[in-house]
């Protein structure tokens, strides 16, 4: 079998500091892509300049006016000429085995709809490995059991810089949900876990940098809602489905909770009691309230010290 083509997608949005950075991870894999396509998004710095200054034909430069993220990511989608599509954001970096990681998997799960590896968090300049749940450590590979399951009760198993996806799968659940704020990507990746087997390999090949600056994660607005809330409960009633419906419903509740995180760190408190309302608030709220691993002390101590979420709490 001749080996797939794969165009790696990095959306560029006021990046100068990062970008070269990006690039030449993706020029220096093991198993070269067949093309790069950095689509810049309406910057304001010298960012698309560096894309210019590298000299290699595979690399190309697409401009369009600032539409976020999603926006960006769906033109790359439309312009790739690859069979794979591989998505690395312009802050982050692939160590050089992530492609050939990428097309073992490939090869081994040829109906898999959507192929990821594992990553490691840098922050404050120290680097630390995921913490998966229901995933085997390496040198396991192959297909993710429960994707719900494993993002409801640990870190989440797929990064946007470290996942690739079959072009097709586009054509059939669609591509990132343009104009929202946060969660589009982990929208995609739930869409696609309910449809399709996920192959994954839990070697970390790609880097998340958690304190890079201008990150689309850490600007939240009082409105913004997380996307696969809504996308789930067509899920919930669905026949068709590959998710199980608890596993579903649990990681609903896990969204909910993220959302209602931000919501009392704006100061949202209101919007944060109402969407822990209900089941919500059941033992799994409080254990990952406590002890999850995606909610550090400050967090914590916010949804603690609130006298209003106490009294929500029945504290």
């Amino acid at each position: 079998m001749t080996a797939e083509r794969i165009t790696v997608v990095i959306p560029l949005y006021n990046k100068a500091d990062y970008i070269a950075r990006a690039l030449r991870s993706v020029l220096e894999q093991r198993c070269p892509p067949f093309e790069v396509i950095v689509v810049d998004d309406g910057s304001t710095d010298r960012g698309p300049q560096v894309v210019l200054e590298f000299q290699d034909a595979r690399v190309k430069l697409v401009r369009q006016p600032n539409g976020g993220v999603s926006a960006a990511r769906n033109r790359g989608i439309q312009e790739a000429a690859g069979e794979l599509i591989a998505f690395l954001d312009a802050d982050d970096a692939w160590y050089p085995h992530f492609l050939q990681t990428v097309l073992r998997l490939r090869k081994s799960f040829p109906d898999a709809g959507l192929y990821a590896t594992g990553y490691e968090i840098v922050s404050a300049g120290k680097r630390r490995p995921l913490r998966l749940h229901g995933i085997p450590l390496p040198p396991w590979e192959g297909e993710v059991e429960s994707y719900f399951l494993s993002a409801a009760l640990g870190e989440a198993p797929v990064c946007s810089s470290a996942v690739c996806i079959p072009k097709k799968v586009f054509s059939e659940i669609g591509c990132f949900l343009a104009g929202r704020r946060m969660g589009e990507d982990v929208d995609l990746w739930g869409r696609i876990a309910a449809n399709f087997p996920l192959a994954y390999s839990p070697l970390a090949a790609a880097c998340y940098h958690h304190d890079a600056t201008n990150r689309a994660c850490t600007r939240f607005e009082s409105g913004d809602e997380h996307p696969f809330i809504c996308s789930a409960e067509l899920f919930l009633t669905s026949s068709g489905t590959r998710a199980d419906q608890h596993h579903l419903r649990l990681y609903i509740r896990r969204l909910k909770l993220e959302n209602a995180r931000q919501h009392v760190i704006a100061g949202n408190l209101a919007r944060g009691r109402e969407l822990l309302a209900g089941k919500v608030a059941a033992p799994f709220f409080v254990r990952h309230l406590l002890w999850g691993t995606r909610f550090n002390g400050f967090t914590r101590l916010l949804f603690l010290m609130k006298s209003n979420v106490l009294r929500f709490l029945g504290k």
